[in-house]
């Protein structure tokens, strides 16, 4: 396989075109590397990948509060050169992504500018306008970021991306949007790039003609006009001009965030066609995508097919670190699939340590381990109830710390509860791909699975369990207005899993997330779906925003109904009675379907609780939330039984 070809950048060596790609880092308060980034960066390195990244670190604390990790004094090396010594000890390349800073992206407080390219909206809070950088300003950013360099190249760094994409500082400047400055680095095109090709220079200058520099870079910002593509190509053909050692490119921006940072919506490789745009420009500089390359038959086709020479995988790394020997040793039945959620970024976001949906081990590699169970533990009897993906998690880690006696009982005859549903829209295939890896593991770990049975308390308790774990998930919400009992009127979950055949015209009762993408796959089969959302909004629960916007792009292009501040009042044989702004209104339709959310009951278990068995509830037996918590709940539950 061509994935694992060897390739120089400069003159460095990799060792395969698999890299771990730059993503946002910070886990610690005081902006610095810690024992977690050494952790999570070995892992990756010993699962395989070529070349390791680190998302953006500052050079400089100036003009903003470092948003990300700093490289700025001695100080900050010690902790940058334990990870570059545990990355190489596994035959792979370490490199950072340095930045001047983010610009009118970074946050302070509602009542403090922030600083950019020249005065324009800050991102957080558009009323409030940025300062502009003076230019004695933009030359000591210059001189910082080869001041920087130096020090990664000292810690044992062996390549400098800069970081020039995604509308963050570099890109203020080079876009005329964000521009308007009227020293040297303002006005015509030639002088809006002058930062950044003085950033090149100094970085070359300082560390050497023959250390490689990568740049990452935005082609076109897609949906607004911060890039337009003809100044992407532009730019990208004069850095190969300056000799930089290796694009890497992307497109987006925040206003698209989507095409930015993969979401769960998007399709596998939904960047590849760059290398179509840049080839003819770049010539035989090294270039490097991303954009859900984790999928096998997509690399390798793209370096096949000459779009790119590089795979950069992020979130799928996340989830499974070791991915390139799995891809390697064609254990292709063992990666555990991202399923593009981007809890780990929207975490990131809220100041976690970057968690994974389906990875408990991210970011405590060394922390959350499963050891093996004590004598005592084997020997015991565990029942599972509910093999949706907190229950079969469970299931998986309880066999996997050697517990003899582990079943599960699943009242559907299919397994991944509400998490099978999300993925049958055809845009969240990656989903189902959890949901299958999941059963594999069940059985491939001799888990015995009962499908098909319902459990009662009388059950339980005939099975005489040591320890029975209750993942049986929770139940639609159903508004008990007249006809709600109707034999046309259903809930999501049985019309996503195709359980209840709908008509030509479908109400979908709830306008959240579920709703939403039902409605939408609903167009893509050809028929009409209706949202009534008693809300002003659709959408409104706390989602990563490049799933929100993304999703939003979809609905809006499917062409559904959506009819906010509306709520139903009876359905009827033919149709729903809806009232909106205390006008009442008939819509003709075949089918209802109730989104309206879940929640849990928790009936069963208070009576295997009652009956002195020791019980736990994971999941949305809890309360209704997301996979993470189910997944994550599932596997501590285990891991720490004793």
């Amino acid at each position: 396989m061509k994935l694992f070809d060897e390739l120089k950048i400069g003159n460095m060596t990799l060792k395969n075109r698999i890299v771990l790609a730059p993503m946002g880092t910070t886990t610690d308060s005081t902006n610095s590397f810690n024992m977690r980034d050494v952790n999570f960066y070995a892992e990756r390195a010993k699962g395989g990948a070529g070349l390791v990244l680190t998302g953006a670190v500052v050079c400089s604390e100036e003009f903003e509060p470092a948003p990300c990790q700093k490289l700025i004094t001695c100080k900050d090396v010690y902790m940058l050169h334990m990870i570059a010594e545990r990355v190489h000890m596994y035959g792979a390349k370490f490199g950072i992504q340095l930045s001047p800073g983010i610009g009118r992206m970074n946050w302070i407080d509602p009542n403090t500018p922030t600083y950019s390219a020249s005065p324009c909206p800050n991102y957080y809070v558009p009323t409030m306008t940025c300062k502009e950088i003076p230019t004695d300003g933009v030359k000591r950013l210059v001189k910082a970021m080869g001041e920087s360099a130096v020090l990664a190249k000292n810690a044992g760094v062996d390549i400098i991306e800069l970081h020039g994409y995604g509308g963050y500082l570099i890109d203020q400047f080079t876009s005329a949007k964000w521009n308007h400055r009227t020293d040297e680095y303002g006005g015509s095109f030639e002088n809006r790039q002058r930062f950044l090709f003085e950033i090149v220079d100094e970085v070359k200058r300082r560390c050497g003609k023959d250390y490689p520099i990568a740049m990452k870079m935005t082609l076109s910002s897609v949906d607004d006009d911060e890039r337009p593509i003809e100044e992407g190509i532009a730019i990208a053909k004069r850095l190969c001009e300056k000799g930089i050692d290796l694009i890497h490119v992307g497109r987006g921006a925040y206003s698209c965030r989507w095409r930015m940072v993969s979401s769960v919506y998007q399709p596998r490789g939904f960047d590849v066609e760059i290398g179509d745009i840049l080839r003819p420009v770049i010539g035989n500089t090294p270039l490097m995508i991303h954009g859900k390359l984790n999928h096998v038959e997509t690399a390798e086709s793209a370096l096949q097919e000459g779009k790119t020479d590089l795979i950069a995988i992020g979130h799928g790394l996340i989830a499974d670190p070791h991915w390139p020997n799995k891809v390697k040793k064609n254990k292709l039945d063992e990666i555990v699939p991202c399923i593009g959620c981007a809890e780990c970024h929207y975490n990131a976001m809220l100041g976690h340590a970057r968690p994974c949906a389906v990875n408990p081990l991210c970011m405590h590699e060394n922390e959350f381990e499963l050891t093996p169970a004590s004598e005592e533990v084997k020997d015991m009897r565990i029942l599972v109830l509910g093999a949706g993906p907190g229950g079969m998690k469970a299931a998986i880690a309880a066999k996997q710390r050697g517990i003899k006696s582990v079943e599960i009982w699943e009242k559907k005859e299919y397994v991944g509860g509400n998490m099978a549903a999300a993925g049958m829209p055809r845009f969240k295939t990656d989903v189902m791909d959890q949901v299958r890896y999941l059963e594999r593991q069940m059985y491939k770990h001799g888990v015995e699975v009962k499908l098909g049975k319902k459990a009662t308390s009388a059950d339980v308790i005939a099975y005489k369990p040591d320890y029975v774990i209750v993942a049986t998930g929770a139940e639609p919400i159903v508004i008990r207005v007249p006809g709600y009992d109707k034999k046309h009127v259903t809930t999501a979950v049985p019309a996503l899993m195709g359980e209840f055949k709908l008509g030509q015209t479908v109400v979908i009762v709830g306008g959240g997330d579920v709703g939403c993408e039902l409605a939408t796959e609903l167009q893509y089969q050809g028929k009409h779906a209706i949202i009534v959302e008693i809300q002003d909004k659709i959408m409104t629960a706390p989602t990563f925003v490049a799933n929100h916007q993304n999703l939003t792009y979809l609905l809006k292009n499917s062409g559904a109904e959506i009819l906010t501040s509306t709520g139903i009042k009876e359905i009827l044989d033919d149709g729903v009675m809806v009232e909106h702004d205390g006008q009442m209104r008939k819509i003709p339709c075949d089918n209802v379907v109730f989104s309206a959310g879940f929640r849990p009951d928790q009936t069963l278990y208070q009576e295997i609780k009652a009956a002195g068995i020791e019980v736990v509830q994971i999941g949305d037996n809890v309360k209704a939330r997301k996979i993470i918590d189910a997944i994550h709940e599932g596997y501590h539950t285990v891991r720490v039984l004793d």
